[in-house]
């Protein structure tokens, strides 16, 4: 029997993984079932089965395999100590979503699952807490030029990387709830409350 390659195997993940984000789009979160992602996708319930088994896990790879590079190219900047402001940083990280092709309204709708399912609580936990971390080494550089005192700029990085990752929430949720609004717009909205 031949051996299935990586590269045919995360094909098919990624597969399965868009077949799942379109049905999960259409139904919905909680009534979406793995039957439903077979249906979407074409594939037998054996196959989605053996590469997936639950929910917390299709979101984990989802995540990892549409969102995190575009974060990981963030903290990359950071680590190459260039200069990322904390308003490229939100750029950067609500562009991610858009090219990603994640809609706003299925996130929130996972955020609200994750309240009442240990799975994707914990999940959303661990993503949440990378992409803080992630945030935070992208904004370093910026941090340390702000302070001499390096306690200091990690404590300004950290606690900056937390009020991006609120904005970011806050436009999720507004996109989700009232409709497209650009990256652009919303940057220029936000700005405007937090300098007056």
């Amino acid at each position: 029997m031949p051996r299935v390659s990586d590269a045919y195997r995360e094909a098919r993940r990624d597969e399965i993984a868009r077949a799942a984000l379109r049905v999960l789009e259409r139904n919905g979160v909680r009534d979406t079932s793995i039957a439903d992602i077979v249906g979407e996708s074409g594939l037998s319930t054996g196959a989605i089965y053996s590469h997936f088994s639950n929910k917390a896990e299709l979101a984990r790879y989802v995540v990892g395999r549409f969102l995190l590079p575009r974060i990981d190219a963030l903290e990359a900047a950071g680590t190459r100590n260039e200069i990322v402001t904390p308003r490229q940083a939100l750029r950067g990280m609500l562009s991610a979503f858009s090219e990603a092709g994640l809609s706003t309204s299925l996130v929130l709708q996972f955020w609200g699952e994750a309240m009442v399912e240990p799975g994707l609580h914990e999940e959303m936990l661990r993503t949440a807490g990378r992409l803080r971390a992630s945030l935070s080494l992208a904004i370093g550089p910026w941090a340390r030029a702000q302070t001499t005192d390096e306690a200091d700029a990690e404590a300004l990085a950290a606690d900056t990387a937390r009020s991006i990752a609120a904005l970011a929430q806050g436009y999720i949720a507004n996109t989700a709830v009232f409709g497209p609004r650009s990256v652009e717009d919303y940057l220029t909205g936000t700005g405007a409350v937090l300098a007056s």
